[in-house]
């Protein structure tokens, strides 16, 4: 890391200087470290002057002075990477398992984990969740007005792909997910718009903070027009299996948390998922 480091880097002050303890720079995170690298090679990929970023980063610093350093320095580089039509540093950003952080109404301070939206992903994802998983998730719509909390009682009878939906059955009632590419039926084809509209556009892992220690955990996915198509609430530590709180929290239920970060974002366990010490309502 420290060959990244010029002058320019190195030598910033005020709000953005970068942060040091004993001299040494700190990351309390590793995709704080990716996040810095990425931001020191867009600017000499685009040839930039480093002063560039670091007006943008004062700039992101001052519109939110409360937001934490390298969050500030991500929403940077991504002004940064967009106005210069760089776009794919963005991408790179979100699939190093770099968390954006916001403030949403009604959940709090969220922190999301941007996932491939590819009809493989996504199917071997929900996949995972409603056949591996099911005993322990809950599942339905988080939005503002409305919460439904869904609980299987039985396993996943059938999950199968058609004409881009995903439809998961689980006997007396199934719903379907557009997550791939849909074109309509012979007799009633739909429009590259409505096929845009109805198709899974935004998926994440999330995780909702208080004083900046995870305390829920779950899966979100939206369509083309930024609806929300379903949301997966996970086994959370400070609950059971009845939803009640429970008097120390049992860590061993971040076990599908884990496994998914794992396997669609290559993170290993976060420590910062096990520092809070009971559940907070948003």
């Amino acid at each position: 890391m420290t060959e990244l480091i010029t002058a320019d880097v190195r030598d910033m002050t005020g709000s953005a200087a970068l942060p040091r303890t004993n001299g040494e720079l700190v990351f309390e995170a590793p995709w704080q470290g990716r996040v810095f690298g990425l931001a020191v090679d867009l600017t000499q990929r685009l040839g930039l002057e480093w002063d560039v970023f670091r007006q943008q980063l004062i700039a992101s610093i001052e519109s939110q002075p409360d937001r934490p350093y390298f969050d500030s320095w991500l929403c940077a580089l991504e002004a940064v990477a967009i106005a210069h039509g760089d776009v794919d540093h963005v991408d790179l950003a979100r699939r190093a398992g770099v968390p954006k952080r916001n403030d949403e109404p009604g959940m709090g301070i969220v922190e999301t984990f941007a996932l491939p939206t590819d009809e493989s992903t996504l199917l071997a994802l929900l996949t995972e969740m409603f056949v591996d998983w099911w005993r322990d998730i809950r599942f339905g719509l988080l939005i503002q007005g409305a919460v439904f909390e869904i609980r299987l009682a039985a396993p996943v009878e059938f999950l199968g792909m058609f004409d881009g939906y995903v439809t998961i059955d689980v006997g007396d009632w199934h719903f379907h997910l557009c997550i791939g590419e849909h074109r309509g039926l012979p007799h009633a084809d739909v429009s590259a718009d409505v096929a845009r509209h109805r198709r899974c556009a935004r998926a994440e892992l999330y995780r909702i903070l208080h004083h900046d220690a995870p305390v829920s955990w779950g899966f979100r996915m939206y369509n083309g027009a930024d609806e929300q198509q379903l949301t997966v609430m996970l086994p959370n530590p400070f609950l059971d299996d009845e939803q009640h709180e429970l008097e120390e929290p049992e860590w061993s239920r971040l076990a599908c948390w884990d496994h998914l970060r794992q396997r669609f974002l290559g993170l290993e366990p976060d420590v910062r998922d096990r520092t809070a010490a009971r559940f907070h309502h948003a």
